[in-house]
């Protein structure tokens, strides 16, 4: 590593760990966790963009250096199961679990069109074929995997992927009416 590079490196820590830890704490990361997951954001971007980060923008940095922060917390939610699960009947009873909930801050208007949008996904649920709800439950709530799902259900691989693009599909349609027929209002 040049002189160059390390005094780089040195100021980007200084800059940025404070924010990237606070960041991490949001996520919902222990301490020990957070710290760990912001020297991997740091060890990360030195391997991948250390050479040409000189070149960028500060909010280009910045940027950069979250969204490896937020990929390094999903990767620890992810690895240990660590994450809150949420059962079909919590999610459409519109319990305060939401799917997201490790993932988001506390402001109290981020909070509330998160509630009104988890209840438009219900209604969305709601209105979708039985086949497409038991899908959408194992695989995307309980996070099974597809051959467990498959198993389960008795389909093929190939019709539960199909499902799910289906899903995909209808969810992201039925939510763009939606907010076309809410702005229409």
């Amino acid at each position: 590593m040049q002189q160059g590079q390390k005094e780089l490196l040195q100021a980007l820590y200084v800059e940025h760990q404070g924010i990237l830890r606070i960041a991490a704490y949001q996520y919902g990361l222990p301490k020990a966790e957070a710290d760990d997951a912001v020297q991997d954001t740091f060890c990360a971007f030195i391997e991948a963009y250390l050479s040409e980060a000189d070149k960028w923008e500060e909010k280009r940095i910045k940027a950069t250096l979250m969204k490896i922060l937020r990929n390094r917390c999903m990767d620890y939610y992810r690895s240990s199961n660590r994450h809150p699960s949420i059962s079909i009947q919590e999610f459409m009873q519109g319990g305060e679990h939401c799917l997201t909930s490790e993932f988001h801050t506390t402001d109290i208007a981020g909070s509330l069109a998160e509630k009104e949008e988890m209840a438009r996904l219900r209604e969305g649920v709601l209105s979708m074929s039985s086949q497409l709800q038991d899908v959408l439950v194992l695989y995307m709530l309980e996070e099974r995997p597809i051959g467990e799902v498959c198993r389960i259900l008795h389909i093929t691989e190939a019709s539960c992927r199909m499902r799910i693009a289906r899903i995909r599909k209808y969810l992201t349609n039925w939510m763009l009416q939606e907010e076309t027929a809410a702005g229409v209002n």
